[in-house]
């Protein structure tokens, strides 16, 4: 963490933290069964699809495309010296292999980080698996992909 946070940065952290929690709580997006249902477009015909995820995720859009145009309109953030932008920017192979991994993954479970983190706070059965393995893949996933900034940069060359 920089030096350079401005007083309130880390309880409006903990406030955006808790309210997106809530807010995957309320959506059930902490449920696997429902996002399964979700992601089971071939359910379509027998009337087993539940598009209701949709109703959480394009909100989601709209406020966060909102808030995207009023941040490219402000010098720096409220709680921050300077806004934090991603140096490394290429869609490449490494990219692509580690979304369609995390995508397989969330087809498989059900589930994704956030609400497993979420989830914690329930300790439902078997999710100590999902995060152990979820932990586990994480630490080999840098033996597979540099995660130093100076190699990923070097690779971006």
């Amino acid at each position: 963490m920089k030096a350079t946070l401005k007083p309130g940065y880390l309880a409006t952290s903990a406030v955006s933290g808790l309210l997106f929690g809530a807010g995957l709580y309320v959506s059930q997006m902490v449920d696997p069964y429902k996002v399964l249902k979700f992601l089971d477009f071939t359910a379509i015909p027998t009337g087993g699809w539940d598009p209701s995820l949709a109703f959480v995720i394009v909100p989601a859009i709209v406020v966060m495309f909102i808030a995207v145009q009023i941040g490219k309109r402000r010098r720096a953030p409220l709680f921050d010296a300077e806004f934090n932008q991603p140096e490394y920017n290429r869609i490449d192979l490494p990219l692509v292999g580690g979304a369609a991994l995390f995508g397989v993954g969330w087809g498989m479970s059900g589930i994704c980080p956030g609400p497993a983190i979420a989830l914690i706070a329930f300790l439902p059965d078997n999710l100590w698996i999902f995060l152990v393995a979820m932990f586990v893949g994480s630490y080999a996933g840098a033996y597979v992909i540099p995660s130093g900034h100076d190699k990923r940069m070097a690779m971006a060359r």
